[in-house]
Order: structure tokens, then C-alpha cells, then sequence
């Protein structure tokens, strides 16, 4: 993000001074202020449910163990976040499943990958993965916040799925399965981060995760031990799933936090430099600051329609949101065909929100059909199949001599049927 710098004058009073930081226009002072009983009821709403920007950080904090906060931070900050996106970008084609060959990652490349970062990873496993660890997340700041961390855990856990395959290219198949462990725990920790940069974290480990254990379920020296293991391992992933209330509640402060920004004139910082430099350029810039000035209060004030609704669907399964979330999407496309199109919310803090929960949907979904798989392989099947979070329908397996097929029909994305083995140990 670039700098605070204003995008135009302001009709009222700055409450905040100059060179206030990010995270004082969490306390929303101009939004306060706003006087339209569509705007004003809901944030009074809000304060009394505890779900303003402040409040949600505090509530974190209450349900974290802050002690393990320095801890965690001193961990964190050696890595430099430049260096943690490039390892990233050069390492992300290991788990391409159309690379032939390379679902166990035995390449030259990777064994330096996890030499790099071989000793963070050993020392992550303690510092990291305590029951009510306390990353460093800055609601306050809103969108200004630094996410970086999520990419250090997401090397972490590679360097687990390097290590898993690394294990399995000596047999060593108990050592495997327990790296590949050590990464889904990774990913169900940040599963208790109501934040989306750390909860689209999640869902990339769970990914890559999945993918090494197909190859590990393939290895010859698998056996029916490892099988019951992994078992365990998604049963305790799904356990400790959390519904989504929370994670909606939290992206609607920082929505919020975006709003009053906004309000205080600092649409600029909202926005990367290239987004800032193209958009000055070509004079753009000018135009979206004179649209968003003009409808800022009934823009709000759709946001905030919007995102009650959401939050109250948030512990329902997707296929029971879908519709709400298209309904919004029909709303901002109608709305663009008029003088009042919300801006704010139909470019930016709603533009990808039914996307979005697709996709952690899609997560949760394939977890649940792998866990049922393995449970049928492992000769206990679900007395009744479990209902598909994105499609509503119940997991499809087939149990066939030798092996468990379980498909993901319904679920977007090409993903191959999960091919189990079954052992006569089970």
C-alpha cells in the first residue's frame, strides 16, 4: 500500500489530525458522525453486538493466549517478506498436479527448498502450533494491515511436505505422514485466524497437503498403520473446523475500517502504487474519487445491508448462502445501471465475496469427502454419508475389492477421484 494522502477535501471536520496512523480510524469517528438512520442504526447495532473494528480485535485477543504473542513475533520477524514471496513464486509448480513425476517432490530444488528453511521448520512445529497460539494480526489497521506472516507458515508447511517426501524416498513412511501432519496443522491453525489472508493460507496448504498425501497413499511401502493415522489426523482437522461467523464478522470491520478512510479523504492509500500511478495517469483516479464522494453514505449503507445478511448465513453449509450471494450480486449489477451504484462496496469489499466463499467452501468440501474415504478404507464408513458443504449433496464412494473411490463430482475444479487402499489388517 502507498502512503496516507487525501484524495479531496472533506465537508467535515478531521477528527483524526495529521499523520494518524492506520489503526486510528478503527475508532470509525467520521461514520460516528454520519446521520442517515441506515447507517447509524446498524453501527449502534454493531457496538452493542461488540462487532466494531476494535472490539473484534479485542475479542481475538481474548481468545488467544497473548503471552505466545512475542514469542510467535520474534519467530516471524527474521524472515523478510520479499524473500518469502519469491521462495513462494519459485516453489508453487511442485505441487501442480498436471507435473508429471512430481507428486512426491523428490527433486534436487526442493531439497534445497527444505535445507533453507530446515531449521525454521523444526522450530516452528513448538513456537507455532500451541492450542491458542497468538499471531500477530492488526485488525485495527484494516486492510492496511501487514499479512506477510500467513506466507512465512505457508513456507513452513512446505518444507513439511519436502520433508514428508523426503521421508518417503527413504521408506520411512511413519515420518512421512507425520510432516504431512505437521503442515495440515498449519493450515488448522490458521483456520482459527478470522482473516481472509490467513484463511486463503489455509485452503492453499490444504491443497498442497492433499496432493503429497495422494502420492503417499500410492507408495508401496504404505500400509494399513499409516492408514489409521491419517484417519486421526482429518478427523482432528474437521473437528476443530470453525463456522464462518466470526470470519464475517471480522472482514466487515475491515470493511468498515476501508469506509471510514475513505471518508477521511485517504482513498489513495487504499490502493497499491501501480493502482495509484495507472489510475493518475490515465485520470481515472479523479473520476472514482468524485463517484465515491457523491453516494459514500448510501454506499455504506448497502455495504452494511449486505454484509448482515451474510454474517447471519455464516453457519449455514454454502448451498444454503448461494442464492443470498447472488441476490447481492444482482443487487450491485441493477445498481450499476443507476446514478446511486455503490461504488465501494460492488468494485471493492464486495466485488469477490461470493468467489470467495466458494472457494473456502470447495476446501471444506474436499476435506469432508476425504475424511469419509479413509473412514471406508479403514472399514468404519459414516453410518450416513455426510452432506457436501458446497453442493448439498451426500459424499459418493465406492467401496470395491482392494480400494475405496470416493468422487468430488459437483465441486468445481477438475479434481480426480481419490483412490484409497484398503488393507486386510483394516
Amino acid at each position: 500500500m502507498i502512503v496516507l494522502v487525501g484524495c479531496g477535501q472533506r465537508s467535515t471536520p478531521d477528527p483524526y489530525g495529521p499523520g494518524a496512523s492506520p489503526a486510528e480510524f478503527s475508532q470509525l469517528k467520521l461514520s460516528q458522525t454520519v446521520n442517515d438512520p441506515r447507517v447509524k442504526n446498524e453501527l449502534d447495532r454493531l457496538e452493542a453486538e461488540k462487532s466494531l473494528p476494535s472490539q473484534i480485535a479485542q475479542s481475538y485477543r481474548s481468545q488467544t493466549e497473548e503471552t505466545s504473542g512475542e514469542q510467535i513475533f520474534n519467530f516471524l520477524r527474521g524472515t523478510d517478506a520479499n524473500t518469502v514471496e519469491q521462495a513462494l513464486t519459485d516453489s508453487a509448480h511442485w505441487w501442480n498436479p498436471r507435473s508429471p513425476g512430481r507428486d512426491l517432490l523428490v527433486a534436487s530444488q526442493g531439497q534445497d527448498f527444505l535445507a533453507a528453511w530446515d531449521a525454521q521448520r523444526k522450530a516452528g512445529r513448538n513456537v507455532l502450533l500451541q492450542p491458542k497460539a497468538h499471531f500477530p494480526v492488526d485488525f485495527e489497521s484494516g486492510i492496511l494491515a501487514d499479512p506477510s506472516w500467513t506466507s512465512t507458515i505457508h513456507c513452513l508447511a512446505r518444507a513439511e511436505l519436502l520433508e514428508a517426501a523426503r521421508q518417503a524416498s527413504q521408506n520411512n513412511m511413519s515420518e512421512a505422514l507425520t510432516a504431512a501432519a505437521y503442515a495440515l496443522a498449519y493450515a488448522d491453525q490458521l483456520n482459527q485466524v478470522p482473516t481472509l489472508p490467513a484463511r486463503n493460507s489455509a485452503v492453499a496448504i490444504r491443497e498442497e497437503t492433499l496432493i503429497t498425501l495422494r502420492a503417499l497413499l500410492r507408495h508401496p511401502q504404505f500400509s494399513a498403520s499409516q492408514l489409521r493415522t491419517l484417519e486421526t489426523v482429518l478427523k482432528q482437522t474437521m473437528q476443530r473446523w470453525p463456522n464462518d461467523t466470526d470470519l464475517w464478522k471480522a472482514d466487515r470491520a475491515t470493511g468498515l475500517h476501508f469506509l471510514e478512510m475513505i471518508r477521511a479523504g485517504l482513498l489513495a492509500s487504499l490502493l497499491t502504487r501501480e493502482e495509484y500511478d495507472a489510475m493518475m495517469a490515465s485520470g481515472e483516479f479523479a473520476k472514482l474519487s468524485s463517484s465515491i464522494t457523491r453516494n459514500l453514505t448510501t454506499d455504506q449503507a448497502f455495504y452494511l445491508d449486505a454484509m448482515k445478511d451474510i454474517v447471519e448465513a455464516a453457519d449455514k453449509p454454502y448451498y444454503q448462502r448461494a442464492d443470498g450471494l447472488g441476490a447481492i450480486t444482482d443487487a450491485l449489477n441493477m445498481a450499476q445501471m443507476t446514478s446511486n451504484y455503490p461504488t465501494v462496496s460492488g468494485d471493492f469489499l464486495l466485488s469477490g465475496m461470493h468467489a470467495q466463499q466458494a472457494q473456502l467452501s470447495k476446501d471444506k468440501s474436499r476435506m469432508t469427502i476425504w475424511l469419509a474415504a479413509v473412514q471406508a478404507a479403514n472399514g468404519h464408513p459414516p453410518e450416513e454419508m455426510p452432506i457436501i458443504d458446497f453442493s448439498g449433496k451426500p459424499v459418493q464412494i465406492r467401496d470395491e475389492p482392494g480400494q475405496v473411490i470416493a468422487s468430488f463430482e459437483g465441486i468445481p475444479g477438475d479434481i480426480p477421484d481419490l483412490v484409497i487402499p484398503k488393507f486386510d489388517s483394516n
